[in-house]
C-alpha cells in the first residue's frame, strides 16, 4: 500500500479515534469544569487562534516549493530553502510574542461587563500558556512540512493518532489533582512540544534534512512571502469565520452562550477534517501538474477526490440531521441541544467548500490563490460585521447563520465561477454530485420513517445501532445507485488481497 493511501486510512482511523474519545473528553471536561469555565477556555481559545495564522501559510508554502525542487533533484536548493524557512520561522516565533502582548491588550478590556475580576486573571494566565506554546510550535511546522514532501504520510498520522490518545488520558489525570483551565492548558502546551520533537527527529535524523543556507536570494524570498500571504489571508479569514462567533457572543451574551456554539464550531471542525485529510495527501501532485500545466489529469483528480468525499460528507450530515438531537443529549446534555440547530446551518453552508477542498490547493498549486484570498477577506468582513449587529438580538442563530450564508454566496458561487475559468470542469462536477445527492434521498428517507416510530430518546448502545444500521442501508443504496467501477474497486481490492492471505 502506497504512502497516500495508507495516509488517508489513516487519517480516518485517527479521526475515528478523535471522534470516539471527543464523544468522552468533552463530557469529562464538563465533569471537572463548569460551563463557565468551559466557556472561557474556549474564549481565550479563540484569541489565540487569531495569533496561531501568524505562521502566514509557510508550511503549505514550503510544501510546493520543497516538493518541486526534490522533483528537479536539486539537492542543494532543498537545503537552501529549508534554511530560509527556519530562519523565516524564528522570526514569526519572536513576533507572536510580541502580536500576542499587544493584542492581549486591546481584547481583555471589550470583556470587563460580561467576565468577572477572577475570569479575567484566569483567562490572563491561559493565554500566556497557550502564547508560549504557539511561539515554540509554529517553527516545527517546518518540519511536518518535510515530512509530508516526501510523502511520509504514515509516519505524520500516527504522530497525530499519538496526540489524540495522550492528550485526554494527560488532562484526565491532571484534572483528578487540579481541577482548573490552566492545568489544561499546560497539558495541551506538553503534548504539542512532544509532536513538535518527534517531527524534528524524523525530519533531521530519518529524512536526513539539511539546513544549510548558500545564498540569501531576496527575489526567492520575496516570492515565497508574497506566495504565502494570500494563504495567511485564507488562514486568518477563516479564523474570522469559526472563532469571531465566540468572540462576538463573549462580549455580547456571556462565556454560557460561548460554550454551546463552541460544540457547534467543533462539531463542525470534525466534518470539515473528514474530507480535508483526502485532499490534502494531494499538494505534492497537484503541484508537480500545476509545473506541467497538465489540466486533464488535475481535472481527473478534482473530480475523484470530490466524489468521495461527497460520499462522505452527505453521510455526516444526513446522519448528523437525523440523529444529531439523540446524540447531543446523550454527549453533553439537554442544556447544550440549541447546538443542534447551529449546527444543521453550517453543515449545510459547507457541503460544497469541504467538497472542493482540491480547488484550494489547485490554486495553491498554480499560485493563482489571491482571488479566494481577497473574495475570502470581503465576505469574513462581512460576516463579522452583520453578527456583531445581529447577535445581540438573536444571539448564536445569528453567528451560524451569516456565517453559513457567507459560505454559499464565496464558496458556493463566486469561487466555482473562477474555478471555471481556470480550466476546471465545475459544470461536470456538479453533475456528478447532483446524482450522487439524489440518491442519498432513498436511504435518508427510510431512516426519517423508521425513527418517526422508535423512542424520542434512544440510550447509547440503541442510538449507534441505529446509527449503524442507516451506516449500512446508505452504503448498500450508494453502492447500487452511485458508485463508479474506481470507487467500488478502492473497496474491492483491499478485500480481495486480504481473503488471498486467508
Amino acid at each position: 500500500m502506497n504512502q497516500r493511501k495508507a495516509g488517508v486510512i489513516l487519517s480516518y482511523i485517527n479521526m475515528g479515534t478523535n471522534a470516539f474519545i471527543g464523544f468522552i473528553y468533552i463530557p469529562l471536561l464538563l465533569a471537572f469544569l463548569t460551563k463557565e469555565q468551559y466557556g472561557l477556555y474556549q474564549l481565550v481559545g479563540s484569541m489565540i487562534a487569531y495569533i496561531a495564522v501568524m505562521d502566514f501559510g509557510l508550511a503549505n508554502t514550503t510544501v510546493r516549493y520543497y516538493s518541486r525542487l526534490r522533483s528537479l533533484h536539486d539537492v542543494r536548493g532543498q537545503e537552501n530553502l529549508l534554511a530560509v524557512m527556519l530562519r523565516l520561522y524564528t522570526g514569526i516565533a519572536a513576533a507572536i510574542m510580541v502580536v500576542g502582548f499587544l493584542l492581549l491588550q486591546i481584547l481583555l478590556p471589550f470583556y470587563g461587563k460580561t467576565l468577572s475580576a477572577e475570569d479575567l486573571i484566569t483567562a490572563r494566565q491561559v493565554y500566556w500558556i497557550l502564547l508560549f506554546n504557539l511561539a515554540v510550535v509554529v517553527p516545527g511546522h517546518v518540519f511536518s512540512a518535510i515530512i509530508q514532501s516526501h510523502e511520509k504520510f504514515i509516519f505524520l498520522r500516527c504522530i497525530g493518532l499519538l496526540n489524540i490518545i495522550l492528550q485526554p488520558l494527560l488532562v484526565y489525570i491532571i484534572l483528578h489533582f487540579r481541577a482548573s483551565i490552566v492545568a489544561l492548558a499546560v497539558v495541551q502546551t506538553l503534548c504539542n512540544i512532544g509532536v513538535f520533537a518527534a517531527n524534528f527527529y524524523y525530519s533531521v535524523f530519518k529524512l536526513k534534512a539539511r539546513f544549510r543556507l548558500h545564498k540569501w536570494d531576496g527575489k526567492f524570498v520575496r516570492e515565497i512571502l508574497f506566495f504565502s500571504f494570500f494563504i495567511f489571508v485564507n488562514a486568518m479569514v477563516d479564523q474570522i469565520y469559526w472563532k469571531s462567533g465566540q468572540l462576538i457572543l463573549g462580549a455580547v451574551v456571556g462565556t454560557v452562550a460561548v460554550a454551546i456554539y463552541s460544540v457547534t464550531v467543533q462539531l463542525c471542525m470534525a466534518f470539515m477534517s473528514f474530507s480535508a485529510n483526502i485532499s490534502a495527501v494531494f499538494l505534492p501532485r497537484l503541484s508537480a501538474l500545476a509545473a506541467q500545466n497538465n489540466m486533464d489529469e488535475t481535472n481527473a483528480i478534482f473530480l475523484k477526490v470530490g466524489r468521495l468525499q461527497f460520499y462522505i460528507v452527505m453521510l455526516i450530515f444526513w446522519g448528523f440531521v437525523l440523529f444529531g438531537r439523540q446524540f447531543l443529549h446523550l454527549w453533553v446534555g439537554d442544556s447544550f441541544l440549541p447546538a443542534y440547530t447551529y449546527t444543521v446551518i453550517l453543515m449545510a453552508g459547507l457541503i460544497i467548500p469541504v467538497v472542493q477542498n482540491t480547488g484550494i490547493l489547485i490554486l495553491q498549486a498554480k499560485n493563482k490563490h489571491s482571488f479566494r484570498a481577497f473574495v475570502f477577506t470581503v465576505f469574513g468582513l462581512l460576516n463579522v460585521c452583520i453578527s456583531i449587529q445581529l447577535a445581540k438580538h438573536f444571539g448564536a442563530m445569528a453567528c451560524a447563520c451569516v456565517t453559513a450564508g457567507c459560505l454559499l454566496m464565496e464558496q458556493g458561487l463566486i469561487l466555482n465561477v473562477y474555478y471555471a475559468k481556470l480550466g476546471v470542469r465545475v459544470l461536470c462536477f456538479f453533475g456528478h454530485i447532483f446524482k450522487i445527492f439524489l440518491a442519498t434521498l432513498l436511504p435518508v428517507g427510510t431512516a426519517a420513517w423508521l425513527l418517526l416510530r422508535l423512542p424520542a430518546h434512544p440510550s447509547v448502545f440503541e442510538l449507534l445501532f441505529q446509527i449503524a444500521c442507516f451506516s449500512l442501508l446508505y452504503a448498500l443504496t450508494m453502492w447500487t445507485l452511485a458508485m463508479n467501477d474506481y470507487e467500488k474497486n478502492l473497496i474491492l481490492a483491499p478485500l480481495k488481497k486480504v481473503l488471498q492471505r486467508i
